[in-house]
């Protein structure tokens, strides 16, 4: 079985929804599931159809399975924070991606807020977003000033920043702007930082072809706004991957979304997780004005304390008055093995 790392860099800013009709802000990462919609409409144009890679996934052997796509900076990839990584200290709270150096500590066992000296003097661990220590301002200060000077600040050394772009929609009778006055958010990574997906090529047969889709799906964009050439990608570059391997592992971490087969949902009472509902619209030729049917999924980070006897599934979310074709979301499982304390 191989893996292989895949870096993504943007040419553009991006807006990743984070659910329905939710224009104001952004995801940093994009989710398994947008990712393999993308992949399927690349195979679409590519191959003039998307059913025989549907048909991989459907009898439950998928030839890939994809990670979420996850914040780089530099040389360091970033992964979620996992689940079970309860902090009391209110800075380590704030902590959404580590590290990998980080992330095989925490796998193997160790607590975060047990390394909470260590952060601060070991430059090896690493953590997204940054901490920053605020300065002493005196109280005699004007206010305002302090914290356009702390925001200054904080633009130094960031992976990414988050904006809000105002905008006005225009009356389609007279061109002139309406009352619908609206903001839309959208990340810009900065030059030396990007994304990257990992994919466990389980079948190397499709490895050419998935090389094929992503430089594909590069081209087309990911997320919102396309048209406006926002989700556009430079060409990836494809490498290798070692996966971590952890001593005596005792659980699973997600690297991806996940929505479990039915015999999959016992075992979570020990488990550490999240859910997310999924919904939207259906983007089809024949129809884009029905809601596809919502379901939850385990977000990624999420620890599940078995031995990686997970898999997951497509899941047909066609609305029961759609016929045409069924409309899939994607929740196979990627997991790395990790280490749980046993209670």
């Amino acid at each position: 079985m191989k893996y292989l790392l895949i870096k993504l860099s943007p040419r553009s800013s991006l807006h990743l929804g984070q659910r329905e009709q939710w224009l104001e802000g952004s995801r940093t990462y994009i989710p398994s599931d947008t990712i393999f919609s993308a992949l399927c409409h690349c195979h679409l144009l590519l191959y003039g159809e998307v059913e025989s890679l549907l048909a991989e996934f459907k009898d439950g052997d998928p030839p890939f399975l994809l990670s979420s796509a996850f914040p780089r900076w530099g040389d360091d990839l970033y992964f979620p924070l996992p689940k079970n990584q309860l902090a009391a200290d209110k800075d380590l709270k704030k902590l959404k991606f580590v590290n990998q150096t980080l992330l095989f500590r925490l796998l193997s066992g160790e607590k975060l807020q047990d390394l909470k000296d260590e952060l601060e003097t070991n430059h090896e661990l690493k953590y997204l977003p940054l901490i920053k220590k605020e300065r002493n301002v005196d109280q005699a200060e004007d206010q305002k000033k302090s914290r356009a000077l702390s925001q200054e600040l904080d633009l130094d050394d960031r992976c990414w920043q988050l904006e809000d772009i105002p905008r006005v929609a225009l009356n389609r009778l007279n061109n002139h702007p309406g009352e619908n006055f609206f903001h839309f958010g959208q990340v810009t990574y900065a030059q030396d930082a990007g994304l990257f997906i990992l994919v466990e090529v389980r079948n190397e047969k499709w490895q050419q072809k998935i090389e094929a889709l992503f430089r594909l799906m590069c081209d087309e964009g990911i997320g919102g706004d396309r048209t406006c050439g926002k989700g556009l990608f430079r060409q990836p570059v494809f490498l290798d991957f070692e996966p971590l391997h952890i001593a005596e592992p005792n659980a699973a971490y997600s690297l991806s979304a996940y929505f479990p087969r039915p015999e999959e949902i016992a075992g979570l009472d020990e488990s550490f997780y999240e859910l997310e509902e999924r919904k939207g619209y259906i983007f089809s030729p024949l129809n884009r004005s029905l809601r596809r049917r919502s379901i939850r999924v385990f977000t990624e980070g999420c620890v599940f304390s078995d031995k990686g006897q997970r898999i997951g599934r497509l899941e047909n979310i066609a609305p029961d008055i759609f016929k045409a074709h069924p409309v899939y979301r994607y929740g196979f499982l990627f997991s790395f093995p990790c280490r749980l304390e046993e209670t």
